[in-house]
Order: structure tokens, then C-alpha cells, then sequence
């Protein structure tokens, strides 16, 4: 069996098991947060650049990757629309990791297998550890890592045949399961280390309650609320748990509970603020009332457990009546406000609230609404321009009926997503409202954009915060664990029976940390009820008809056509460049050396090992020209040159061609 029948195998293992590592961590990527569509166009241009011939001329490469990559982004613009903040950030990795799974050259193997550990990982961040796609890409790694190492062993000490084909067929799987079973170990070790450690704690935000001059500071929510730049309050919740909400009877906690942690009553147009407050302490662990309870809605109780992100947040459903179990409060009854003055002991509290009635026009409004600032308007509000979306959706002065258009005309106009509104206006909530294109935001700007409209026809109402919906807790079917992916404002209507909530926020994206994908059928008729576009077949036969897309398709076929026409009339191929490491030829010749006998101990000298082998009758005139030629390209600054190439390979078939020596007369390493 020749060499290169003998690597062939490996390579061949190595290749597939890239691919397949590749595969992997891209299939271990959330698609809600990163749509397939982006992940495909940032992947394939550059898996096939790196398949394409390689060719002399560098603005060909650079046009070809421009002209792929180009076509491919808008594509997926017209299948998806833009993509969202972490797709852009995260499809940055994509197409390296694309084009060197796909070129395999020298080093390409070990930057595929980082950048795919690094894609792995942006996907474990986004949402949390598939355990069957981790292991299967550690399996994979390990067996592409195990044939580099063949590979580069085989070529070093030019180890081939039938033998060493024999040999690495059996060695090259078991080694590579030897290296996934510890580093599985280490990888559950490491994620259940994660699990026990409690979440970041927060740094003290400054926050001050105002209580006859007693001003005290507070950790926790800011009492501002941020409507650019990804800031504000929702931004300061940190950590993937940080409530753990239970059910103290039999029924489970319900899918769509809100908790508020916060409210905001004096608005802006780009910050809300808390307002007035009229601030009490509660009594110290005891029974701390918010509003009398309702005798004809039944009670339900709930179990708090906060864990370390959320100490000093006190979260509470709104129609909450008392909590219990908790101390270092402070409240405002009035407006159900309620706010934890310094750390405390992370122990379970209790909430005692009542499910809330649905929003009736025969409401009566809440007496003091003014006083209690809920019907201010922000200055500098173009309230024409306000005027003229509530007469096109028909927002009328009744509750019910005014929240309801609000929140289809909202779902019509804009679209959700977790990036800060754009537009020619200099306030974000204006561009998420009157921008002339793409009118997009988060559930800040759903709630800021309703609570304005429904102020301006006399509804009064605060925007409230916290978290929303939670995930299942896997060991306690009557619970439910929110984190900081869970942070969510809504607005509540100030009623005499108590603020009710009203979410305008679309429902699929309630709670969301990232939109999920976009349904195009509930954003239809945006735009004066104009359809959003022909479907994508009809997109792509549109976007292939533009004129300027068959002129550089017919450019690039062209270029092709030259390209293969130069290599028919050229030149014959020019031989593969010998390789061009001298030290890399000086290990063949030691491993060559080594082979009959004459091993070089540790920290020897070239110069003691040559008169070591002189000693001996056995330093060939080859190997000490080898040397020599080494040296002159190591200290002597010359080239590496063939000719010096020639005299050290030389040396590696004279070493290898030298007798054996006995064992008895071996030279033994040094041990120390």
C-alpha cells in the first residue's frame, strides 16, 4: 500500500467529520433568534468560495465573494425581511467557519473546529445546552482532532504501508473515544456547576424614595424608563432564574401571569418616569396590605423564591392584596407600589391577589386620576400627528373599545422586534409611530405608544413592568421560573376596582428576549392595507429579471470563460512548491535517526549529537551536511533555497537507509 493510499482514509474521516462538526453548530442555533434563512445566506457563499479552483488573479476571488454574498443577503431579506441584532452579530462567525470546513487546507481543520466550538456556544447562550447536539459535535471534534494529529505524525516520520494502515485503523477510533468520554465528564461538570451557582447579583442602581426628607437608597429597578438604546429598566434585570413563582393550592401557576416589579406614570418622550409617590413603611415581616380584597373574586396564594438577580426586587401580580414575608418595605397603597429599601435574606415571601375583572366601559375611572398623574401628556408631543392615527383606527372615548383598536391598529402598523426604533424623527417612540418604512420596536414601545393614545382620550393609565409568562419548572408541576429573558411592560388602566392590564404587545412576542419569527399573515394590510409583497417565488423571479443582476451574472461568465481559456493555452502546471520548513525537515531526519538507534537525548546539542554519532563511526557525510545546512538557515539568515532542501532531504533517505543498530548498543535518553 502506497502513501498516499495510506493517509487517503484519514483524510477522508477528517473531512467528514468537519463537515459534520460544522453541521452541528449550525443546527444547534435558536432559529427564532436566527432565522435559517440568514444562517444559509452568510454560510453558503462562503462554502462554495472555498470550493471554487483557486485562481491567480485576487479581484476575481473578491468579486465572486462580493457578488455571492450580495445575492444571498437579499434573499433572505425578501424571505425574512432584516435580521435581528444578535442574527447580524452572530452570522459574523459564519462565513469563515464556512469557507475553511469547505477549503481543508493546512491549518483550515483546527480554525474550523474553534470557530465551530465558538458558533456552538453563541447558540448554548441563546438557548441554554442541547445535550444530544453537544455531545454529538464533541464526538465529531474529537475524531477530526485525532486524524490531524495521524496525519501530521504520518507525514512527519513518513510512517506508511500496510502496517501503519493496520495500526491506525484501530488506534484512530479508540483514541477518539478516549478523548470524548472526559471531556463529556467535564462538560456536564461544568454545566451542572452552572445549575447549583447562584445568578450574577445586581450592582446598586440609585433609586430614592422620598418619605418627609428621609431619602433612602434602593437596589433594584431605576426609577426611570429608558426608551432608547436598549437601556432602562427592563436592561437591569440580570440572570436566566430569578423567581421561582408557586402555587400553594393544587391548581398550577397560570401561563400568561404578569409580575410587576415596577410602574411608570410621568411620561416623556423618551423617558418615562416613576412620578410621585406618597411612601410608608410596611410593618417588618408582618401582613403589608395594598388594597382590601375584592369578597365577591376568590383569593389565590402564590409562593415567591427569589434567587441572587432578584434580591431586592419585590415581584407581585397586579390585583395583588397583601404580601407577607417579607420585610425592610415600603408601599404607596394607592398605587399598589411597592419597594424593597436594602437587602434581605433570599427566603420565600407570599402573595395573596385576585384575578382581575375584564376592562367594562361602565367602569367608573379612578377618582383621583389626575393627582395621581396618570393622564399627562409628555411636552413637545406632535399631538396632530397622534390625532390623526386614533381617527384612522377609530379609538373611541369607552375602555374597552379604545384598547382594543389600539392594539389592532398597533399589530397593522408596526411590527415587533428587539431592535431601538429608526427613522427621521428625534424621538424613538415618533420613528416606531409616523417612520415612513419599516416601523419596528419591543414591548417598550407597544406599551409608550398605547399608554399616550389612550391618555389622549381621557383613559388614565401608568406602563407597568416586570416579567411575563415564565417556563415550566421540570421538578414541580405547579411552578413556573422567570428570568431575565421574561422582562416585559404592559400598560395598566387605573379603575376604581384597581389597575387592569392591557398588553398591546403581540402575544407571540410577550416575554420574548428576541422576536420569534414573523408570521406575514398577521401583518397584513400594513400600510394603508396595501398586501406586504408577492410571495417568494415571485420575489426571486423579480429580483433575477433586475437588469443590473443578468449584466453581473453575464460579467462573471464571462471571467469564468477567460479564466479556463488562459489555463488551456498556458503555461504547463507549475509542480507543487516543495514544502518550506526547514525544522519540519530537521525533525524528519532526528525521527529518521531515531528509528536505527541513535536517539537525541533531551537538551542536547545538534553540535554534541553530531560527535556523539562520530564517536561512533556512524554520522553519515549527509546528515552532518544537513546539519550544517540547517544551521545556515537558522543563524546564518540565508534561504531556504531547494538546493538547501535537496541536502537535508538527502539526509532523511540516508538515515532512513542505514543499518539498524542492536539493541545492546542503542543509545538510552537521558532521563533527566
Amino acid at each position: 500500500m502506497s502513501g498516499a493510499e495510506t493517509l487517503a482514509w484519514p483524510r477522508r474521516i477528517e473531512s467528514i467529520a468537519l463537515v459534520a462538526c460544522t453541521l452541528l453548530a449550525l443546527a444547534n442555533l435558536p432559529a427564532p433568534e436566527l432565522p435559517s434563512a440568514w444562517v444559509v445566506a452568510f454560510s453558503l457563499p462562503a462554502a462554495i468560495l472555498g470550493r471554487l479552483p483557486r485562481t491567480s488573479r485576487t479581484w476575481i476571488r473578491v468579486a465572486t465573494a462580493i457578488a455571492l454574498q450580495t445575492t444571498a443577503c437579499l434573499l433572505a431579506m425578501q424571505t425574512t425581511g432584516g435580521p435581528t441584532r444578535p442574527a447580524a452579530l452572530a452570522c459574523t462567525i459564519l462565513p469563515p467557519l464556512a469557507f475553511v470546513t469547505s477549503r481543508q487546507r493546512d491549518a483550515d481543520p483546527a480554525l474550523a473546529l474553534f470557530l465551530g466550538f465558538c458558533v456552538l456556544l453563541v447558540g448554548t447562550i441563546l438557548d441554554g445546552v442541547n445535550v444530544p447536539l453537544t455531545v454529538a459535535y464533541g464526538t465529531a471534534a474529537c475524531l477530526a482532532l485525532r486524524c490531524s494529529t495521524h496525519l501530521a505524525a504520518a507525514t512527519l516520520t513518513r510512517r506508511t504501508g500496510p502496517a501503519a494502515a493496520r495500526t491506525s485503523r484501530t488506534a484512530l477510533p479508540l483514541s477518539a473515544i478516549a478523548l470524548v468520554l472526559p471531556c463529556t465528564a467535564a462538560a456536564v461538570l461544568v454545566d451542572r456547576t452552572i445549575e447549583i451557582l447562584p445568578s450574577p447579583r445586581l450592582g446598586p442602581q440609585s433609586s430614592r424614595v422620598q418619605d418627609g426628607g428621609l431619602a433612602r437608597r434602593s437596589v433594584g429597578l431605576d426609577d426611570s424608563f429608558i426608551l432608547g438604546a436598549g437601556g432602562g429598566v427592563l436592561s437591569g434585570l440580570s440572570g436566566e432564574q430569578l423567581v421561582r413563582v408557586h402555587a400553594t393550592t393544587d391548581a398550577a401557576v397560570p401561563s400568561d401571569l404578569y409580575l410587576r416589579s415596577g410602574f411608570f406614570a410621568s411620561p416623556g418622550l423618551d423617558r418615562w418616569e416613576l412620578g410621585a409617590v406618597d411612601a410608608k413603611p410596611a410593618p417588618n415581616g408582618g401582613r403589608c396590605v395594598l388594597r382590601p380584597a375584592d369578597p365577591a373574586l376568590p383569593l389565590s396564594w402564590l409562593e415567591v423564591e427569589r434567587f441572587s438577580g432578584a434580591n431586592n426586587f419585590v415581584f407581585v401580580p397586579p390585583g395583588t392584596s397583601f404580601v407577607r414575608g417579607i420585610g425592610n418595605l415600603v408601599i404607596d397603597s394607592p398605587r399598589e407600589w411597592i419597594r424593597q429599601t436594602h437587602g434581605s435574606a433570599l427566603d420565600l415571601y407570599e402573595v395573596a391577589f385576585q384575578r382581575q375583572h375584564d376592562l367594562r366601559d361602565d367602569a367608573a375611572p379612578v377618582a383621583n386620576a389626575r393627582r395621581l398623574g396618570l393622564l399627562s401628556l409628555p411636552a413637545g408631543l406632535d399631538r396632530p400627528r397622534f390625532e390623526t392615527l386614533l381617527a384612522q383606527w377609530n379609538v373611541g372615548d369607552a375602555a374597552s373599545q379604545a384598547t382594543a383598536a389600539v392594539a389592532a391598529g398597533l399589530a397593522s402598523r408596526c411590527r415587533y422586534d428587539r431592535i431601538d426604533p429608526v427613522g427621521p424623527f428625534g424621538h424613538a417612540i415618533e420613528n416606531f409611530l409616523f417612520a415612513d418604512h419599516d416601523r419596528r420596536g419591543y414591548c417598550m414601545h407597544f406599551a409608550t405608544a398605547a399608554a399616550l393614545m389612550l391618555r389622549m382620550r381621557g383613559i388614565p393609565c401608568r406602563i407597568g413592568v416586570g416579567l411575563y409568562g415564565g417556563d415550566p419548572d421540570r421538578t414541580n408541576a405547579r411552578a413556573r421560573l422567570y428570568g431575565s429573558q421574561h422582562a416585559h411592560a404592559w400598560v395598566e388602566i387605573a379603575t376604581d376596582d384597581g389597575y387592569v392590564v392591557f398588553d398591546p404587545t403581540p402575544p407571540p412576542e410577550r416575554g420574548a428576549r428576541m422576536p420569534s419569527r414573523q408570521d406575514p399573515s398577521r401583518f397584513a394590510g400594513r400600510a394603508g392595507g396595501q398586501d406586504d409583497g408577492p410571495g417568494f417565488f415571485a420575489a426571486l423571479a423579480a429580483f433575477v429579471a433586475q437588469p443590473w443582476v443578468l449584466a453581473v451574472v453575464a460579467a462573471f461568465a464571462f471571467a469564468a470563460w477567460s479564466a479556463r481559456q488562459n489555463q488551456r493555452v498556458g503555461a504547463a502546471p507549475r509542480p507543487a512548491a516543495p514544502a518550506r520548513s526547514a525544522r519540519r525537515l530537521l525533525g524528519r531526519l532526528l525521527a529518521a535517526l531515531d528509528t536505527v538507534g541513535h536517539r537525541r537525548r533531551r537538551g542536547e546539542t545538534l553540535e554534541s549529537f553530531l560527535r556523539s554519532l562520530a564517536g561512533q563511526q556512524r554520522l553519515l557525510p549527509e546528515v552532518q551536511d544537513a546539519v550544517i545546512a540547517y544551521q545556515e538557515i537558522r543563524f546564518g539568515d540565508r534561504p531556504f533555497d531547494d538546493a538547501r532542501e535537496r541536502r537535508l532531504l538527502r539526509a532523511v533517505d540516508a538515515a532512513a537507509a542505514m543499518t539498524p543498530l542492536a539493541p545492546a548498543s542503542r543509545s538510552e535518553p537521558n532521563p533527566g
